[in-house]
């Protein structure tokens, strides 16, 4: 059985995520790299049982911490930066990082999902950006060089089908510095 779905509505979107947004955000407010240094974000250093809210890329990648890990799980090693959250301040970056979208496309085709991941409808914005390879490229460079934190970005005709790209592709490709 076969469905004819060329009815339906083809835009170009974009889906970001703020790569380990709160363990970057705590690596850029204290002079670290967020891809290169271990850092772990959780509710209260001071209790052992307390839950990794974020870990940085090296963190998941050489030790196993994840987000929901317990703080005992995480090994006492001098080079691990261990930081209490600050949502009030993940928030503020949330809110700049936003702002920089609006430079990009308009406010409206901005659709904010949670402080860390946003769409963005890029219809008609192919004479200023290209396409949206490039515009996903430049807005990955914006974030960047304004805030030094890294980003992933899905492309897909909808909202669904850019998130299934982040998730399944973008968020497995490593990602080197950027360079621009």
């Amino acid at each position: 059985m076969c469905f004819d779905i060329s009815w339906l509505p083809k835009h170009k979107m974009l889906c970001i995520d703020m790569k380990s947004f709160y363990a970057s955000c705590e690596c850029v407010d204290h002079g670290l790299n967020p891809l290169e240094d271990y850092v772990v974000v959780v509710s209260d250093k001071n209790r052992s049982g307390s839950v990794v809210l974020a870990a940085s890329p090296k963190m998941k990648q050489d030790y196993g911490i994840r987000t929901g890990s317990r703080l005992y799980e995480v090994p006492c090693r001098r080079h691990i930066h261990i930081f209490n959250a600050r949502m009030k301040r993940y928030l503020e970056i949330s809110v700049q990082i936003t702002q920089l979208f609006s430079t990009f496309v308009p406010f409206e085709a901005i659709l904010t999902y949670s402080v860390d991941e946003s769409w963005l409808t890029l219809d008609g914005t192919e004479k200023l950006h290209g396409s949206p390879v490039e515009a996903a490229q430049k807005i990955r460079s914006a974030i960047w060089n304004q805030f030094g934190l890294p980003s992933c970005i899905g492309i897909g005709p909808n909202r669904f089908i850019s998130k299934v790209v982040l998730d399944v592709y973008a968020k497995k490709t490593r990602h080197r510095r950027m360079h621009i």
